[in-house]
């Protein structure tokens, strides 16, 4: 059987089992401006398949997260949910995720990159395209006045 046909297969069934991302945000809804933002999306564990047909060997895909904040900034990792325990003014460094600086909708990209490789047995890792999947979500940010009240 010809590689590049086990290739295919190979991809083709590893892309079934690859979850779709989604993006988490704290605070839900709205943010405000000069308020930070945490982004977050499940991390998902790397997939394995092995295979007898067509050939003997084993699939691989380990995923890479990369966040573009639509303000500049860019983030690596799945990020962390936010939880109560770990307040961001406590915690730098802890959360993912960006301080707006000007209102408006921000639009939030992270792009999960699987890393794919086929080891036939007995030969070497044969690296296979990568399964790039995509997860958005449009933030408002707003502005914000305190208004005393007696």
């Amino acid at each position: 059987m010809p590689l590049a046909d086990v290739k295919c297969a190979v991809h083709e069934a590893i892309s079934k089992r690859i979850p779709t991302p989604t993006v988490t945000s704290a605070p839900p809804g709205k943010s405000l401006v000069n308020l930070f933002t945490i982004y977050s999306t499940a991390p998902a564990p790397e997939q394995a398949i092995t295979f007898t047909t067509p050939v003997p060997g084993e699939v691989r895909a380990i995923p890479e997260y990369t966040w573009n904040f639509d303000d500049g900034r860019t983030g690596i990792g799945p990020g962390t949910p936010f939880t109560e325990t770990h307040l961001p003014s406590r915690s730098p460094g802890y959360y993912l995720g960006a301080t707006y600086t000007t209102p408006g909708t921000k639009h939030v990209t992270l792009t999960v990159t699987w890393r794919v490789t086929f080891r036939l047995e007995g030969v070497t890792d044969i690296p296979l395209t990568p399964i790039i999947m995509t997860a958005t979500e449009d933030k408002q940010v707003a502005t914000a006045r305190a208004v005393l009240v007696n």
